[in-house]
């Protein structure tokens, strides 16, 4: 059996087991004062709707398509898709680019790269806002996977909710979206990584381990 954590979308021959809800903070900003926005989630995109924020005639660097599609939903035309989708490559693909402009990064309260470090070091004028958080939701102990499941993880904050609710059976074959989930599962096991960081790609490569 295929598990799928950390996301709540459906897929033929997958359960999805969500351990997570995402919480928005109340913030206000002024997106006209900015030249960027980095995005490294829809989430992001989603707290400027929960805080009824207007968007504005900005650049935008966004970490991926699911991203840059909630973005252009939102409002935004200006938008730069990445061509690395893990955090810290993504953080050091765009810094070039951000020189000399003033630039707002909309942020997890936990986060497993370092965006917003390398962005400052690379001499970004950098503004950051704590947009959202991820609250662990436990689930009963009978949802457990079975022995010799496969599972999806969309997130390094899935690991740890996962783990922190089920434990970790050494039968159990795991996939990571990207790097950073991968080296949160390197404690546990050792994680096929999926060659594009889309949850379609991770699926497919589930269905291998069977």
């Amino acid at each position: 059996m295929i598990y799928l954590v950390g996301s709540n979308l459906e897929f033929e021959g997958v359960k999805t087991l969500v351990l997570n809800k995402i919480k928005f903070n109340k913030f206000s900003v002024n997106l006209a004062e900015f030249d960027a926005l980095v995005l490294t989630s829809k989430n992001s995109v989603n707290a400027l709707k929960f805080n009824q924020i207007l968007p504005a005639s900005l650049q935008i660097y966004s970490i991926g398509d699911g991203t840059s599609c909630a973005a252009m939903e939102f409002g935004f035309a200006q938008i730069y898709t990445a061509k690395n989708a893990h955090g810290n490559d993504f953080a050091a693909e765009i810094a070039p680019f951000l020189k000399g402009k003033k630039t707002l990064f909309l942020r997890a309260r936990e986060t497993a790269s370092s965006v917003g470090e390398i962005l400052r070091e690379s001499g970004v004028n950098l503004t950051q806002i704590i947009a959202y958080e991820n609250v662990f939701k436990p689930l009963e102990k009978e949802q457990k996977p079975p022995k010799n499941s496969v599972i999806i993880f969309t997130a390094p904050s899935a690991v740890r909710n996962f783990t922190r609710n089920f434990g970790w059976d050494e039968s159990y074959k795991a996939v990571a979206i990207g790097f950073t989930t991968a080296k949160e599962l390197g404690n546990f096991t050792a994680p096929a990584v999926s060659a594009q960081q889309n949850i379609n790609s991770c699926v497919n490569l589930a269905k291998t381990l069977l």
